[in-house]
This record gives structure tokens, C-alpha cells and sequence, in this order.
């Protein structure tokens, strides 16, 4: 565990707490597993009762519809967590499916033990319940802005949409998107192939430059 403190230091849900972080985890009762790539962390319909960390890898959130039209909800990275709304809001089964997308270590904090007070009265745990609000307050906003997002009408404007929220958050009009074509289709809930014509578009209009994950807007 001591190899992953200064992720843990990154993590916002013990943002602010100066106690020792492996008696913290230890009190939690912690649980860290690994996780091949393209391997299932949580399957749609199980339970959640804990709260994903992620240590190393990256992970995605996709949700399945009745006809397996699969949609990517977000990519996480380490130090981000999952799991949280679920497991407060005490939803019986899961909506979505977790999935390594590289290999991946995540460490399990059982929720019961963040927004409960144990018998030692550590005094972290009013810190973690107010850090807590705070993510699932933010988790809100951004799926606020996702629906926003995909209530776009059509596809140039989900891209040209996506592509600017993306050079607003690296300050930069040349960036890296985390997704692939087929990744990024189901994400923005568009046919790849029409994705891939609007992009094929966008750049010979002199909108966009583009090479594999690579952009930048013009």
C-alpha cells in the first residue's frame, strides 16, 4: 500500500484529511484487488456496497440498453473513484457495467464504513462524509453537462461540442481525447461510420485537424 499513498493524496475524497492514510484505510476496512484489461469490475445488476479507487489504469463506465446499444459514460484514471452515487443512494443493483480498459488496480472502501462513525471515534470520518457531498454534487454538474451534450441534434454539433469542452478543460486548442472512433461513437450515442464521414467532413472544411486521438481546432 505504501506505493500508492501519493495517489491516495490525490484522491478528493480524502482531500483535506492530514491523518495518517494507512491507519485511515485500514479502518475503513480496504480491499484492493487487480483487474486484467478488458476485464468486468462490476456488472450491471450487481450490487454496490463499496467505493471504487482507482490506484493504476484506466477504467470505463458503459451502460447496455434492453437491445445491448452500448454507450460509454465517462473514462477514469487513477486517483478517480466510482461507485459512490450507487452505493449511498442504496440502489439494490447496479445500472451500469465498470470495465478495465488497461490493467488496473482499485482499491474498495465499503460504504457503510465512510459515512459511519466507527468505535474509535476516528475523527476523519465527518471529513470523508463532507468530501463525499462534495463529489456526488460535482458528479451532478458533469452529468448535467453530458445531457446537454448528447441533446445536440446532430452529429457535427456533439463533436464540434465535445472537442470544445475538451480544449476548455486543457487550456489548449491542441489536445489528446482518452477515446478511440468506436469509443468516442458510443459515447456521443452516434453511428461510427457517421461519426467517422462528419469528422472525414469537419477537417476538409478547415474546422478541425486531426490524426488518430490527436486534435486541434481551427
Amino acid at each position: 500500500m505504501n506505493n500508492n499513498l501519493e495517489i491516495l493524496k490525490k484522491v478528493t475524497l480524502f482531500e483535506g484529511i492530514n491523518e495518517n492514510l494507512s491507519a485511515m484505510l485500514e479502518c475503513l476496512g480496504s480491499d484492493q484487488k487487480k483487474y486484467a484489461r478488458g476485464e468486468i469490475i462490476l456488472l450491471t445488476g450487481q450490487p454496490v456496497t463499496a467505493v471504487g479507487v482507482i490506484l493504476s489504469g484506466e477504467v470505463q463506465i458503459i451502460h447496455e440498453d434492453f437491445y445491448g446499444n452500448r454507450s460509454i459514460l465517462t473514462e477514469l484514471n487513477p486517483s478517480h473513484i466510482f461507485g459512490e452515487s450507487f452505493a449511498s443512494a442504496g440502489i439494490p443493483e447496479s445500472p451500469v457495467t465498470v470495465i478495465a480498459k488497461t490493467n488496473a488496480t482499485i482499491l474498495f472502501l465499503g460504504i457503510d464504513r465512510i459515512i459511519t462513525t466507527c468505535p474509535n471515534s476516528c475523527i476523519f470520518h465527518n471529513h470523508l462524509i463532507e468530501n463525499l457531498l462534495k463529489i456526488l454534487a460535482r458528479k451532478n454538474i458533469l452529468l448535467s453537462s453530458k445531457n446537454q451534450l448528447l441533446s445536440l441534434r446532430t452529429i457535427e454539433d456533439k463533436i464540434l461540442s465535445y472537442l470544445s469542452l475538451q480544449a476548455e478543460k486543457k487550456g489548449n486548442l491542441e489536445f489528446e481525447i482518452p477515446f478511440s472512433r468506436n469509443e468516442l461513437a458510443d459515447f456521443l450515442c452516434v453511428d461510427r461510420s457517421a461519426l467517422s464521414r462528419v469528422l472525414s467532413k469537419l477537417k476538409k472544411e478547415a474546422v478541425i485537424e486531426y490524426k488518430n486521438n490527436h486534435f486541434k481546432l481551427l
